[in-house]
């Protein structure tokens, strides 16, 4: 029976992914862990390998908008399957993959009944909306019979067609089209799938937590001091200290000494993770991801360091794994890399805390009868208030703080 090689869930939020390429052709006979293709996600770009052995018969060449579970080709046992699959016009699936549904009685191929039932691609919606084409009128010949962007353009070079009632105009395209108004549109674009799934997390957070911020000041000077004596001896030690990194190494052993930040709160119940998983905000240019070091507890400070410059480094490649932008128990985020100082940080869920650094800078200090200069860094900590009150929040705030100001404690393990 032929293997199904489906579009992958790429993390809990993606509903769609993007078919960069097949790394093998078609008909070409393929064995288990060679890689097939990659997939884009909104956060990754993952090598596909094969589930099996078989003869490769593609359904889909590639492109955007393709749903999570859409058969994307087959692994045919033999010839005769092979050539069984493809005269049945690449529509032989076992079961409606998720996504666009066909509408209810209609077989692939076939025109649906309504607009909203019709199975078609991005660039298929895309060409139907700028020609004003009602998608429901034409047979796709895509997978599944999904209407493609040549099914669209083949049914208008046959002739008169059924066209979509013209849309409404949105505020924004008054606006422009409002003689004497005060503002014009300048252009109008969708949102990138990033950004989308980054507003549907961060309004989840806001909507399902009850996000309480508090903001402090901490002495880095001999965090600062301690980074430079590090990379004095980069070479010799294998890896170069960050400000993140060392952060990193300190809030590992606060979680496990204060487990309600390492939690989370599901139906009711609080859950308390083993592992300290600690997620760092990485800025790429489409917007934000969150790799994430895992088991951060158990590791030498030049683990955290290299583990860490690895992941950041993936990240802006789009070359991380699934596993490594899940699992996350808390996260960092480093304001002070674009300049930012006291910020209102949001929860990253299903987490219960979050803390946001800002940029170090020279103040001067009052230290006992004399007035110094040292280097002061502004500190946001978000908690969710359902289960971390204010008290507790300032207890993880002065025991961060202690470390902080003096990191040699960070190798004192019989410290309080």
């Amino acid at each position: 029976m032929a293997t199904e090689i489906k579009m992958p869930k790429l993390g809990m939020t993606m509903e769609e992914g993007k078919l960069l390429e097949w790394a093998r052709k078609e008909k070409n006979l393929v064995k288990k862990g060679e890689v097939l293709l990659t997939i884009e996600s909104d956060k990754v770009t993952f090598e596909v390998e094969s589930p099996g052995d078989g003869l490769l018969l593609i359904l889909v060449a590639g492109g955007e908008g393709i749903p999570v579970g859409e058969i994307l080709a087959y692994l045919a046992d033999s010839e005769e399957e092979y050539a069984r699959i493809r005269s049945a016009g690449r529509a032989a699936a076992p079961a409606e993959p998720t996504g666009e549904r066909a509408a209810p009685g209609l077989s692939p191929g076939a025109p649906a009944a309504r607009e909203g039932a019709v199975r078609a691609t991005p660039a298929a919606r895309e060409a139907a909306r700028q020609k004003g084409v009602d998608l429901s009128t034409i047979a796709g010949t895509g997978p599944q019979g999904r209407i493609t962007r040549e099914d669209v353009l083949a049914a208008l070079e046959k002739g008169p067609i059924a066209v979509s009632p013209p849309a409404r105009p949105t505020p924004a395209a008054a606006c422009a089209n409002a003689k004497g108004g005060r503002k014009e549109l300048d252009r109008e674009e969708p949102m990138s799938g990033m950004r989308t799934a980054i507003s549907r997390n961060m309004m989840e957070s806001l909507r399902n937590s009850a996000q309480m911020t508090a903001f402090s000041e901490w002495d880095v000077s001999e965090l600062l001091r301690l980074r430079a004596l590090i990379n004095e001896g980069e070479t010799r030690n294998g890896f170069k200290a960050t400000v993140p990194g060392m952060m990193v190494a300190l809030l590992a052993r606060v979680l496990k000494e204060m487990p309600v930040f390492n939690a989370s709160v599901e139906g009711g119940k609080v859950l308390y993770w083993r592992n300290v998983n600690i997620g760092v905000a990485v800025a790429v240019p489409e917007g934000l991801v969150v790799p994430v070091l895992h088991d951060a507890d158990r590791m030498s400070l030049a683990e955290v360091h290299r583990g860490l410059a690895d992941l950041v480094e993936r990240a802006r490649q789009k070359k991380l794994l699934p596993e490594e932008i899940s699992g996350g128990t808390f996260t960092l985020t480093n304001l002070g890399s674009y300049g930012g100082e006291w910020e209102t940080v949001i929860i990253n869920p299903p987490e219960v805390a979050i803390l946001g650094i800002g940029k170090a800078s020279k103040k001067p200090v009052v230290d006992g009868d004399r007035i110094v200069v040292r280097k002061r860094m502004p500190v946001s900590l978000t908690v969710d208030h359902r289960l971390i009150d204010g008290e507790t929040s300032g207890r993880f705030r002065r025991r961060m703080r202690e470390l902080v100001e003096n990191p040699g404690l960070l190798w004192d393990r019989t410290s309080p």
